[in-house]
């Protein structure tokens, strides 16, 4: 694509809005990387996975992540001495077969009380040990930066042929 070049402010409006595109591109290849790695890595509900998107924040700049409130403790981890959420628990309990009583609820105030202490003490002992965090969107970045920079560089030129 050739581009009628009226001065160099204009040369330089077009170059960043190709740039910007090209960007798009390799954050929405990086979301689907990371996708598919959350899916293999460790697949529950699959709300993760699905939440991972990419926006642009600035020119030149993108971020790719998720909104969801516990995957900051996915990825990085959970410090020993602050209990999770039990409500959260009780939910990833139920889909893992640990409830005997209460599987058809979400709130841990609702459960019967054996169903509670087994939640107790599985939240008590995250707060004992903390949890390890799987690191999985700086794993992909790592591994996929070069295919990223590689993809950046080939939009970039193909646009200027």
């Amino acid at each position: 694509m050739q581009y009628k070049v009226d001065g160099v402010d204009n040369f330089i409006k077009h170059i960043k809005v190709d740039a910007n595109r090209a960007l798009l591109y390799c954050a929405e290849y990086l979301q689907w990387k990371i996708r598919e790695e959350i899916e293999v890595d460790s697949y529950d509900t699959g709300n993760l996975a699905r939440s991972i998107t990419y926006r642009q924040v600035s020119d030149g700049v993108v971020e790719v992540g998720t909104n969801l409130e516990y995957a900051p403790v996915r990825e990085y981890g959970r410090k020993p001495g602050t209990f999770p959420n039990l409500d959260a628990l009780v939910g990833w309990s139920a889909r893992h077969g640990m409830l005997i009583y209460g599987g058809a609820t979400s709130s841990y105030d609702a459960l019967h009380y054996k169903d509670r202490s087994t939640i107790y003490l599985i939240a008590r002992a995250i707060a004992i040990r903390g949890i390890k965090g799987k690191g999985t969107f700086q794993r992909v970045y790592n591994q996929e930066k070069q295919n990223i920079i590689n993809l950046f560089n080939d939009l970039m030129a193909n646009k200027w042929q």
